[in-house]
């Protein structure tokens, strides 16, 4: 059986702006009858629907970036570059040259690039950040193993070599740093049903203390109840006329046409983290 406030209680859904709005209005008349529960409840709610309010301005903010996400970019370029670098000059000196023995600097320098770039340079330059890294940190270490040193030396790699070992290091900070805090549209849309649920809350309040048929209760219910229920028409109106409900401006009621979207679903998408 649904007994949830929302299953007894027919209340349309109102924008954050409507809900603010209705809300001072229902605390002001608390406070003018002694009503100290309701008073509290309306204020609790108001600050919840401050923060929905902000929350709101943020997601429908330009896309951007996420933090840190450029500098990765940044590094990883540097990366590619000086790993096409690496690949250039090794591939340079393996053309260059007409010996083709055993220890020949063409088979020197082609053992080089099958131990590193076994795929094709390609292959990491075109990977994901993550895995970029982790395919930099092994050609780091395999340029300085006691295999690939001597080459390293021999074809004139040592300034790139060293040059890709504290990009890497870089690329790994640049990773790991704080990503700062992430918002979902899920984030928005769950404390906008809280701010719906503050509402249903504050009628029941209304409705437990002032619930006989004695012109002083229905009086103190009218009272109460009106800036809510005018909320409520001016929504059913927009719905009946199949328009999209507007918000208001919290501080005057008035349509708000720079207000954050009432819609459901976010208008755009995120940039990736």
């Amino acid at each position: 059986m649904e007994v949830s406030l929302g299953s007894l209680i027919s209340v349309y859904t109102l924008s954050t702006g409507r809900r603010l709005f209705a809300l001072a209005q229902v605390m002001k008349g608390a406070k003018e009858q002694g009503f100290k529960e309701l008073a509290a409840h309306c204020d609790m709610a108001v600050k919840h629907d401050q923060k929905t309010r902000a929350l709101e301005t943020k997601w429908a903010a330009p896309v951007t970036a996420p933090a840190g996400q450029g500098e990765v970019q940044r590094i990883d370029h540097l990366i590619d570059r000086v790993l096409v670098s690496v690949r250039d000059t090794a591939q340079a000196h393996a053309n260059g040259h007409d010996d083709t023995g055993k220890d020949s600097i063409p088979q020197k320098a082609t053992r080089l690039l099958t131990a590193i770039f076994p795929l094709g340079v390609q292959a990491v330059t075109q990977a994901t950040f993550v895995e970029e890294l982790a395919a930099v940190d092994g050609i780091v270490a395999s340029l300085k193993s006691e295999e690939l040193a001597p080459i390293v030396e021999e074809l004139g790699l040592e300034r790139l070599t060293k040059r890709l070992a504290g990009l890497a290091v870089e690329y790994r900070a640049a990773q790991e740093a704080p990503k700062g805090d992430t918002l979902s549209f899920g984030n928005v849309r769950a404390a906008r049903a809280q701010g719906q649920e503050h509402v249903l809350q504050a009628v029941a309040l209304v409705l437990g203390k002032f619930y006989s048929t004695t012109a002083k209760d229905v009086a103190a219910r009218i009272a109460l109840l009106a800036p809510i229920l005018e909320q409520n028409e001016a929504v059913r109106l927009y719905l009946r006329s199949r328009r999209a409900v507007q918000d208001v401006n919290p501080e005057t009621g008035e349509v708000d046409p720079s207000a954050p979207p009432v819609a459901e679903q976010p208008a755009g998408q995120k940039a990736p983290a």
